[in-house]
């Protein structure tokens, strides 16, 4: 009787464990999603005040305001590589919203990692600090074509950057929709940041496909 006492005393023990390792589990997971939806947030502000920039021609600042959104979204992608993430996406119902938001910070992380420093390489020297000695060194014409290497570098990197952010915003708009109402908002503000990125991409490159060489 007493062993049976014993037995089910350990079996209690155990099982508050669980629990209250679920717990903390759980509280940490909150705190983590808080940061994760605050960086999510400046990411959202950056992006736009940058869109804001050029259309009125700042493209200096521009460029700061994606670098610093790219700094949130990469903050915020780092924060959901932890296990406590990674186990989350198992729990029923609620996970499959787990994976969207990991998928879509995956996505714009790929993005500010990839896109965003060839975009700023691509401006400089032809939208910020431009200086047309530098931009038009090592000029040559031969056989009838003109060849600039400044120039021919700046569109190779506008063709990187294009060629990412269209892999990324197939893989975002690919994720399901989320149940939640708040969980949606954050995916939906993901893709808005994307689609803002992809905007000043295309003004660049609009301008620099004008530039011959």
């Amino acid at each position: 009787m007493a062993k049976r006492k014993h037995t089910g005393t350990v079996v209690i023990a155990i099982l508050v464990a669980i629990l209250l390792a679920l717990g903390i589990s759980g509280w940490l997971l909150w705190q983590s999603a808080q940061r994760v939806i605050s960086e999510a947030q400046q990411a959202g502000e950056y992006a736009t005040k940058a869109q804001q920039s050029v259309e009125q021609g700042d493209f200096r600042q521009a460029l700061e305001q994606m670098n610093s959104a790219g700094d949130h979204i990469v903050a915020a992608h780092n924060e959901t590589q932890g296990v406590l993430w990674q186990t989350a996406e198992y729990v029923p119902y609620y996970g499959s919203d787990v994976k969207a938001v990991r998928g879509m910070l995956d996505a714009t992380a790929d993005a500010a990692a990839n896109a965003l420093p060839k975009i700023d390489s691509a401006a400089q020297g032809t939208l910020v600090d431009f200086n047309i000695e530098e931009l038009l060194s090592g000029m040559n014409f031969s056989d009838g074509t003109l060849s600039i290497p400044k120039i021919a570098s700046i569109k190779q990197d506008l063709s990187d950057a294009g060629a990412v952010l269209k892999r990324v915003k197939t893989s975002i708009y690919a994720l399901p929709q989320p149940h939640t109402k708040q969980i949606a908002e954050m995916v939906n503000q993901g893709k808005q940041v994307v689609d803002q990125i992809d905007e000043t991409f295309d003004t660049l490159n609009t301008i620099v496909e004008k530039i011959p060489g």
